[in-house]
């Protein structure tokens, strides 16, 4: 199966949708041994329908993964019950409650999995008699026929009930009616009615925290891993789909490692399972930036919980990821390109025979290159130019306007509200907002020609082959193509990468003597005058910044003036 979106799948030929789910850990053994997943169809090929499909799916799976759990619970429970010889009102109210929950969700998964025509007879028939027999006894005052089923279920519980007669009885009695309520429930599912289990039966304390919680099973009211998740991403409204993907990874290795150490929740994990976890991931292979940067994802996880009363304490807080020395450090750096390199890059074919990426990057396997080499900006910055981002100043010229999409609800307020909504992209922060003068040789290769080319063929971005990846980056695919391009034509030091372009950048802007301001603002960066400072005012002003750009001295590419692209470039270890 395929990965098209955050819990959705596809698979088939039609493209049909699929959610999947991974089983937790500590409910593993609940499903049979070779089963990790719970795979459902949606029964549609259409993504927007699907999204919506999904979410009632998912809440059903986890329905089922609560249920799971609570007959794990129970069975636990059951290995070594409390004996007790009363039941006071609230307990016995615990106990009648429990049980009308669980019986209505198992109604609820057997028709959900679907009855036959036999099947929902023969329900009918067997509900319609038990529900004519309990009643009689509760007319008659026979109660007690019911009382080995009450204690059955309470040694589930965890309880080995042995009470006196009268104790038995006012326990049956009270039992008794809530059978029947749990028996009349599911008949009016039978009718067609609908009965919403976590309305007439909202999810109860299991019987043990009340009856005697020095032996109860993990609170299952305790903050789920889901839970805290959504806590944090819904902290920030409309948080970008790359950040929440990018935090999700930790948070899921984090839940699989503590799950292994028996821990079935996110409030009860320990500051020395946290440490064990950095050590886990080093064992793992996992380089130190990448440790140290899960850590700080899982702790800002957690803290937005504790702020938000779901949690009360952050195990992460203080939690020691790794330092590696200067010398590793160094040889790890990623290095600018070179002269050698940008000679063997722009005299490729790419640049020089107009041959292109077979796959969807299209113009974008020149432009982007190019564009990242005289302008400085990120990747995904450039990927989802529009073409109203190319601007011209009265006293400055071109320049490009590198400014955050507009989302649907704020169309409206833009002039580029066309911009279709796969290229209406989230920046990395606020300072990445910025002008950046389009220098002549970008309008000498061809920009200008380039652009109005585009626009006779109806686009409104530069890239409109490019799409978003599973992170939601348009610039991912064309990433991937690049680095293979490279090491083809030679070009093999791992530490040379598409974000080379940017070190050659800021070496050139050094080499022209550019005040720090200026060139942090080029590269979007703050510029340096502190947070509070930055955070008001206008930026720094963009004719002084163009006057010192215009002393950047650019190297000589061999690249020729851009022309349709015609012809694919062949890779060895394939394209994308």
């Amino acid at each position: 199966m395929k990965a098209i979106s955050e819990g959705i799948y596809q698979r088939g030929k039609h493209g049909t949708k699929y959610v999947r789910r991974r089983i937790p850990a500590d409910i593993r053994s609940a499903y049979p041994a070779s089963q990790e997943h719970i795979v459902r169809s949606l029964g549609t090929a259409d993504l927007r329908e699907a999204k919506e499909l999904a979410r009632a799916e998912l809440t059903r799976i986890d329905t089922e993964f609560r249920l799971k759990r609570q007959e794990l619970d129970l069975n636990r429970a059951s290995l070594n019950p409390k004996r007790i010889a009363r039941l006071d009102d609230e307990q016995l109210q615990s106990v009648a409650r429990f049980w009308v929950h669980r019986v209505l969700l198992n109604d609820d998964r057997s028709r959900q999995e679907g009855l036959d025509d036999t099947e929902f007879d023969e329900l009918g028939e067997k509900l319609a008699s038990q529900r004519a027999e309990l009643g009689r006894m509760l007319a008659q005052g026979k109660s007690m026929n019911v009382f080995p089923a009450l204690h059955g279920f309470l040694h589930l519980c965890g309880l080995d009930f042995a009470p006196e007669k009268d104790e038995a009885k006012r326990a049956s009695y009270a039992f008794l009616r809530w059978v029947i309520e749990s028996l009349d429930y599911q008949l009016a599912r039978q009718r067609g009615d609908l009965v919403d289990t976590d309305k007439v039966a909202p999810a109860p304390t299991h019987p043990l925290h009340v009856i005697a919680p020095e032996r109860a099973p993990a609170n299952p009211d305790a903050p789920t891993w889901e839970k805290v998740f959504e806590t944090w991403r819904d902290y920030v409204k409309d948080r970008p789909t790359p950040t929440t993907i990018a935090s999700q990874t930790p948070w899921r290795d984090l839940r699989q490692f503590v799950g292994a150490q028996g821990v079935s929740m996110p409030g009860e994990v320990t500051p020395e399972l946290m440490t064990s976890f950095a050590h886990y991931m080093l064992d793992r292979g996992l380089q130190v930036p990448t440790i140290n940067e899960r850590i700080s994802k899982v702790r800002a996880i957690y803290k937005i919980a504790v702020g938000k009363h779901v949690l009360k304490a952050n195990p992460a807080a203080n939690t020691l990821g790794f330092k590696e020395s200067g010398i590793r450090q160094r040889k790890k750096r990623r290095l600018p390109f070179d002269a050698s390199d940008l000679a063997t890059l722009f005299s490729s074919e790419v640049f020089t025979q107009h041959k292109r990426s077979k796959g969807q990057s299209g113009e974008a396997s020149y432009w982007i290159p190019v564009l990242m080499f005289y302008t400085g900006a990120r990747p995904e910055e450039i990927a989802g130019l529009a073409l109203s981002d190319l601007c011209r100043d009265a006293k400055s010229g071109w320049y490009l306007n590198i400014v955050d999409r507009p989302s649907d609800e704020d169309g409206e307020l833009f002039e580029d509200s066309n911009v279709p909504q796969s290229h209406r992209r989230t920046l990395k922060n606020a300072m990445s907002i910025r002008r950046v003068p389009v220098t002549q040789e970008l309008i000498d290769l061809g920009l200008l020609r380039y652009v109005e080319w585009l626009r006779a063929r109806g686009a409104a971005v530069f890239f409109p082959t490019l799409k978003q990846d599973f992170h939601g980056k348009l610039s991912g695919s064309f990433s991937k193509f690049f680095g293979r391009y490279k090491r083809a034509i030679g070009i093999t030091d791992s530490r040379k990468v598409l974000y080379s372009f940017r070190h050659c950048m800021k070496d050139l802007l050094e080499a022209a003597g550019v005040p720090s301001k200026y060139l942090q603002r080029v590269l979007g960066h703050t510029t340096g005058d502190g947070k509070v400072t930055d955070g008001y005012g206008s930026d720094v002003p963009f004719n002084r910044l163009s006057r010192y750009f215009s002393r950047v001295q650019f190297p000589a590419i061999p690249a020729l003036p851009w022309e349709p692209g015609h012809g694919t470039v062949s890779l060895k270890d394939g394209d994308s």
